[in-house]
């Protein structure tokens, strides 16, 4: 390893030796892409690091430097030094403030697909936006809402991030959450879907990548407001959504609210699959309205911009989403000796609350050349309400988690290469309570979690390094320790301790070879390892989910392991876009339930009812092979083709079927592009799912499919844009032209028949 890391040093200090040159951002010091140099018939530009090789240029010659952005200069060869500085041609806002600083390192992948800010304006809700993206699927249980699912991780075993601050928290549960629905698509400015060192950059939870996802900054530009109305058809949904951004001399405001209304929706009438009662369950169904599946949703921002210096912003961050209460569909449809099992099942107003504060500095020190330092503060509060048929008692159990997050991060350029590195903390706090209700009182009931409160603290640092061996060849390495700590405290207790601990120490890494050839063709590997904590909800939750199981606490768990190997190969010219993904991802330490005993014990009462004990245990390691290919071919200036295509196998260590393992699906577009009018038709195709596919402990709600699975399903879908002028435009969009009956997959809810979307965007 030592005469590994010699070798790696001298490649580097032989390249700094050579004639090449690196053009820097005079304020921000930030490397420059694509620009020219030039003298007589000579030209060269620099690459995504800055550089570019001059050894074809003479002693004498004077060389024009020129990029769109900058002020052009001249120089001597003979005056050039190893560094030059450009200055920018209009006094604008340090781009620095306004990105993650961790971004870059990502970029340096290959295969990191970010939305489109037109995509996420037109979408009405965030899984919407990603359904069928590079590797992604959906999990449905409700309108609007969605369980992400990337690479077959999902839940507490998928990141996601909300501008750099993670979502996650310590009761994201194994099986499906519907967390995405709290992020308002109208907010973003974009989503990055990032795999690879992801896991190094991001830490927990990050076990094969992560999503990122950007909120709109404020704006140092004439105050303009923009304002979209939407209406659809299969769920009578009526959404309005309005931002505006303005400033006060160094000061930049944006403001922004969203109202969401959902009726129940309307499946599709065409039952090609054959399973005629499929879908049709007793008791929420009328026709093919699917009754509890209304509700209505709130959701609010607010950033200030306050621009100290030229090199110094400081970005405060509010944002607030709530909704009605959620019935859960697929409780509702449970029957018991023939009739309705619960009268009620639903959840609570889910609250998300975020104030964080950004300084951001750019101004480089012999320590960083770029710093950005986080202090967030979380309030998420949800709860579960239920009442089965007969029954007198209302069980209601609410959670409220309080999460602090602090962290610095920095790069610095030294040589040729970058260095980014980090540290900081999270602290979660969580109050877990519970009763029985009737119209008039409350009585005692036993809590989801501890009921005396639990804490969970984390401590973590990292470190990345890019070292640019070459003009086309770039090796990224990294790693990252974490510390967690968990606490938690029981009152009243069934069980025969009063307090849970748990410890654990992680340590992860990777590497990544980038290589660029002289064909707008690129290619990497990369080996990374990722981690997941257990969490509060695999250490101390007491839950049942059929009646029959209970699950209760054990303390003795270690953290989730994932080795991954990836290749990606692209090609990308201004026209043509092809990319191809191939992963293996190793899980060891698995966290999955299994029969146990207390006191050697096997059962007990929960509920009322006698149940089989559960506990989580590390016992399973599992593989996932993958494939994913995007591609966007051209075909005239004005029409374009468009596809997507992922498939995954997942196996356990005894060759037994993988949960979150959705089937082969493939979404392919073609777009067509008149001075004004935009046309889209797309078809969006998911293969079976046999039933025998199906995991064993039941995540993949093998009991909402059919006998034999899940059929396949194919459906087509039409879409029309017209601007106006510049500040009006208006779409029309027909989803599932067929009115096909379908599920997706996992999902306890039909899909959505046919849709009629209108959408009035406006700009001032």
């Amino acid at each position: 390893m030592k005469k590994i890391l010699a070798i790696l040093f001298l490649v580097v200090v032989f390249n700094c030796l050579g004639q090449e040159v690196r053009i820097l951002d005079s304020l921000l010091k930030s490397p420059i892409e694509n620009v020219n140099l030039i003298c007589k018939s000579i030209g060269v530009s620099t690459n995504k690091n800055g550089f570019a090789n001059i050894s074809s240029f003479n002693k004498g010659d004077t060389i024009l430097i020129s990029h769109l952005s900058y002020n052009n200069k001249l120089i001597l060869f003979s005056e050039i030094n190893t560094v030059i500085f450009l200055s920018t041609k209009a006094k604008t806002l340090p781009e620095v403030v306004l990105l993650e600083v961790k971004a870059p390192i990502l970029q340096l992948l290959g295969n990191q697909t970010a939305i489109a800010p037109t995509k996420i304006t037109q979408s009405k809700s965030t899984s919407d936006l990603l359904s069928n993206k590079l590797g992604v699927s959906v999990q449905e249980n409700q309108p609007g809402g969605g369980s992400l699912n990337y690479r077959g991780m999902e839940a507490n075993r998928l990141l996601l991030t909300i501008d750099g601050i993670p979502l996650n928290n310590t009761i994201y549960r194994s099986g499906h959450l519907q967390s995405s629905a709290t992020i308002n698509p109208f907010f973003l400015e974009k989503i990055s879907i990032v795999s690879g060192p992801a896991s190094i950059a991001y830490g927990n939870g990050a076990m094969s990548g992560a999503l990122l996802f950007y909120t709109k900054n404020p704006l140092f530009k004439k105050p303009s407001m923009q304002i979209q109305t939407q209406v659809e058809s299969s769920t009578n949904a009526v959404f309005f959504n309005f931002i505006s951004n303005y400033h006060v001399k160094k000061i930049a405001f944006m403001s922004g609210f969203s109202i969401k209304s959902f009726g129940n929706l309307k499946a599709g009438n065409n039952r090609i699959h054959g399973y005629k009662n499929w879908g049709q369950e007793p008791f929420v169904i009328n026709g093919n309205e699917q009754l509890f599946t209304a509700y209505q949703q709130a959701d609010f921002i607010h950033k200030t911009l306050r621009k100290i210096s030229n090199y110094k912003s400081l970005l405060l961050n509010t944002q607030f989403s709530t909704s009605t209460d959620i019935y859960r569909f697929d409780k509702m449809n449970d029957a018991y000796e023939g009739k309705q099992k619960y009268d009620k099942w639903y959840y609570g107003p889910q609250n998300r609350f975020l104030q964080s504060m950004k300084y951001s500095m750019s101004k480089g020190n012999f320590l960083f050349d770029n710093m950005n330092t986080v202090f967030a503060f979380q309030k998420v509060k949800e709860s579960r309400h239920y009442q089965k048929n007969g029954e007198c008692f209302l069980s209601n159990r609410f959670e409220n988690i309080n999460i602090y997050d602090f962290s610095f991060d920095f790069n610095k350029y030294f040589f040729r290469s970058k260095f980014t590195y980090g540290l900081g903390t999270r602290h979660q706090k969580i109050i877990s309570t519970a009763t029985l209700s009737d119209d008039n009182n409350t009585y005692y009931n036993s809590t989801r979690y501890p009921d005396g409160g639990s804490f969970v603290n984390d401590y973590f640092v990292y470190g990345q390094l890019n070292i640019p061996v070459s003009l086309k060849f770039d090796i990224l390495i990294g790693g990252r320790i974490n510390q967690h700590f968990l606490n938690a405290h029981f009152r009243n207790s069934t069980f025969p301790f009063s307090e849970i601990n748990n410890e654990n120490l992680s340590f992860i890494k990777s590497v990544l070879f980038d290589y660029e050839t002289d064909f707008n063709t690129s290619f990497s590997v990369s080996y990374y390892s990722g981690f997941r904590n257990p969490n509060l909800d695999d250490i101390g939750k007491v839950f049942s989910k059929n009646d029959r199981d209970v699950l209760i606490p054990n303390n003795s768990l270690n953290p989730e392991y994932s080795d991954n190997l990836e290749f990606a190969i692209k090609y990308e010219n201004n026209r043509v876009l092809l990319q191809m993904q191939l992963f293996n991802t190793q899980i060891s330490n698995a966290i999955n339930r299994e029969y146990g005993a207390l006191n050697e014990v096997d059962s007990m009462v929960y509920d009322g009812e006698m149940m089989r004990i559960q506990m989580n245990k590390n016992i399973e390691s599992a593989t996932i092979n993958g494939i994913g290919l995007i591609g966007s071919l051209p075909f005239f200036s004005n029409l374009n083709l468009s596809l997507n295509c992922n498939y995954l196998i997942g196996k356990s260590s005894t060759n037994s079927p993988l949960a979150h393992i959705p089937p082969f699906n493939t979404r392919i577009s073609i777009k067509y592009i008149y001075k004004q009018s935009e046309f889209e038709f797309y078809s969006i195709y998911n293969a079976w799912k046999k039933a025998e596919d199906y995991d064993f402990a039941g995540i993949d709600n093998l009991e909402e499919a059919t006998a034999d699975g899940t059929p396949s399903w194919i459906t087509y879908n039409l879409k029309y844009q017209q601007k106006i002028d510049a500040s009006l435009s208006f779409s029309i969009a027909i989803e599932n032209i067929t009115d096909l009956h379908y599920k997706s997959f996992a999902s306890g809810l039909s899909s959505s028949g046919r849709n009629l979307i209108l959408s009035l965007h406006s700009n001032f």
